[in-house]
Protein backbone atom coordinates (compact mmCIF):
# COMPACT_ATOMS: atom_id res chain seq x y z
CA UNK A 1 0.00 0.00 0.00
CA UNK A 2 2.81 2.23 0.34
CA UNK A 3 4.51 1.78 -2.66
CA UNK A 4 1.21 2.98 -4.00
CA UNK A 5 0.43 5.58 -2.06
CA UNK A 6 4.61 6.58 -3.39
CA UNK A 7 3.48 6.30 -7.09
CA UNK A 8 0.69 8.73 -6.12
CA UNK A 9 2.75 10.97 -4.93
CA UNK A 10 5.02 10.73 -8.11
CA UNK A 11 2.11 11.38 -10.39
CA UNK A 12 0.62 14.29 -8.37
CA UNK A 13 3.68 15.78 -9.01
CA UNK A 14 4.28 15.20 -12.70
CA UNK A 15 0.97 16.60 -13.27
CA UNK A 16 1.67 19.94 -11.37
CA UNK A 17 4.90 20.73 -13.48
CA UNK A 18 6.41 24.23 -13.10
CA UNK A 19 5.60 26.59 -15.72
CA UNK A 20 8.29 28.60 -16.51
CA UNK A 21 7.75 32.06 -17.05
CA UNK A 22 9.73 35.44 -17.07
CA UNK A 23 8.96 37.18 -14.23
CA UNK A 24 10.33 33.88 -12.35
CA UNK A 25 13.91 34.26 -13.81
CA UNK A 26 16.62 36.04 -12.39
CA UNK A 27 18.72 37.37 -15.10
CA UNK A 28 18.55 41.12 -15.46
CA UNK A 29 18.83 40.89 -19.13
CA UNK A 30 15.81 38.49 -19.62
CA UNK A 31 13.97 40.86 -17.95
CA UNK A 32 14.99 43.99 -19.55
CA UNK A 33 14.69 42.97 -22.97
CA UNK A 34 11.43 41.15 -22.11
CA UNK A 35 10.04 44.72 -20.60
CA UNK A 36 11.49 46.44 -24.04
CA UNK A 37 9.47 43.64 -26.16
CA UNK A 38 6.63 43.99 -24.23
CA UNK A 39 6.37 48.09 -24.24
CA UNK A 40 7.11 47.50 -28.42
CA UNK A 41 3.89 45.19 -28.44
CA UNK A 42 1.79 47.80 -26.46
CA UNK A 43 3.44 51.15 -28.44
CA UNK A 44 2.63 48.93 -31.71
CA UNK A 45 -0.87 47.69 -30.69
CA UNK A 46 -1.58 51.52 -30.14
CA UNK A 47 0.26 52.64 -33.10
CA UNK A 48 -2.62 49.58 -35.39
CA UNK A 49 -5.85 51.29 -33.35
CA UNK A 50 -5.20 54.69 -33.97
CA UNK A 51 -4.24 54.23 -37.82
CA UNK A 52 -7.50 51.82 -37.41
CA UNK A 53 -9.31 54.79 -36.27
CA UNK A 54 -7.82 57.50 -38.38
CA UNK A 55 -9.05 55.03 -41.32
CA UNK A 56 -12.41 54.59 -40.29
CA UNK A 57 -12.77 58.32 -39.73
CA UNK A 58 -11.46 59.16 -43.57
CA UNK A 59 -13.70 56.74 -44.74
CA UNK A 60 -16.62 58.41 -43.13
CA UNK A 61 -15.32 61.50 -43.82
CA UNK A 62 -15.09 60.52 -47.83
CA UNK A 63 -18.34 58.74 -47.76
CA UNK A 64 -20.13 62.29 -46.57
CA UNK A 65 -18.51 64.23 -49.09
CA UNK A 66 -19.29 61.81 -52.29
CA UNK A 67 -23.04 61.98 -50.45
CA UNK A 68 -23.12 65.69 -50.48
CA UNK A 69 -21.66 65.44 -53.66
CA UNK A 70 -24.37 63.17 -55.45
CA UNK A 71 -26.92 65.38 -53.34
CA UNK A 72 -25.97 68.27 -55.20
CA UNK A 73 -25.77 66.95 -58.67
CA UNK A 74 -28.89 65.56 -57.95
CA UNK A 75 -30.34 69.19 -56.91
CA UNK A 76 -29.01 70.51 -59.88
CA UNK A 77 -30.15 67.83 -62.28
CA UNK A 78 -33.71 68.79 -61.24
CA UNK A 79 -33.15 72.31 -61.69
CA UNK A 80 -32.61 71.82 -65.22
CA UNK A 81 -35.40 69.37 -65.51
CA UNK A 82 -37.36 72.17 -64.41
CA UNK A 83 -35.95 74.30 -66.54
CA UNK A 84 -35.97 72.43 -69.71
CA UNK A 85 -39.69 71.83 -69.44
CA UNK A 86 -40.36 75.18 -68.51
CA UNK A 87 -38.48 76.02 -71.86
CA UNK A 88 -40.25 73.02 -73.96
CA UNK A 89 -43.61 74.68 -72.42
CA UNK A 90 -42.31 78.51 -73.56
CA UNK A 91 -41.44 77.23 -77.31
CA UNK A 92 -44.92 75.77 -77.65
CA UNK A 93 -46.56 78.51 -76.24
CA UNK A 94 -44.49 81.17 -78.99
CA UNK A 95 -45.09 78.57 -81.80
CA UNK A 96 -48.67 78.54 -81.22
CA UNK A 97 -48.42 82.60 -81.21
CA UNK A 98 -46.60 82.56 -84.32
CA UNK A 99 -49.13 80.29 -86.14
CA UNK A 100 -51.79 82.08 -84.72
CA UNK A 101 -50.40 85.15 -85.97
CA UNK A 102 -49.57 84.04 -89.53
CA UNK A 103 -52.97 83.87 -91.49
CA UNK A 104 -51.96 83.04 -95.43
CA UNK A 105 -54.92 84.94 -96.39
CA UNK A 106 -54.33 88.21 -94.82
CA UNK A 107 -50.36 87.98 -95.69
CA UNK A 108 -52.42 87.41 -99.55
CA UNK A 109 -54.59 90.03 -99.44
CA UNK A 110 -51.89 92.97 -97.82
CA UNK A 111 -49.23 91.51 -101.13
CA UNK A 112 -52.18 92.08 -103.52
CA UNK A 113 -53.53 95.59 -102.28
CA UNK A 114 -50.80 97.14 -100.80
CA UNK A 115 -47.68 95.69 -102.85
CA UNK A 116 -49.63 95.05 -106.15
CA UNK A 117 -48.62 91.47 -106.16
CA UNK A 118 -50.71 89.65 -109.45
CA UNK A 119 -50.76 85.76 -109.94
CA UNK A 120 -48.23 83.92 -113.20
CA UNK A 121 -50.06 83.64 -115.75
CA UNK A 122 -48.22 83.63 -119.90
CA UNK A 123 -49.00 87.11 -120.42
CA UNK A 124 -47.30 88.76 -117.16
CA UNK A 125 -43.74 85.89 -117.19
CA UNK A 126 -40.86 87.01 -118.67
CA UNK A 127 -38.43 84.49 -119.70
CA UNK A 128 -34.56 85.25 -119.88
CA UNK A 129 -31.92 83.34 -121.63
CA UNK A 130 -28.99 82.74 -120.11
CA UNK A 131 -25.38 81.54 -122.10
CA UNK A 132 -22.22 80.81 -119.93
Amino acid sequence: MSAALKKRKVNKNLNKRKKLSLHNQTSYDTKFSYNRLKKKDKKFKRNVLALLILSFIFMGIFSLHNYMKLNNMRNEYNNLQSQYTSYQLTRDRLNKDLEDSVDLKEIQRYAMENLGMIYENKDNTVYLNIDR
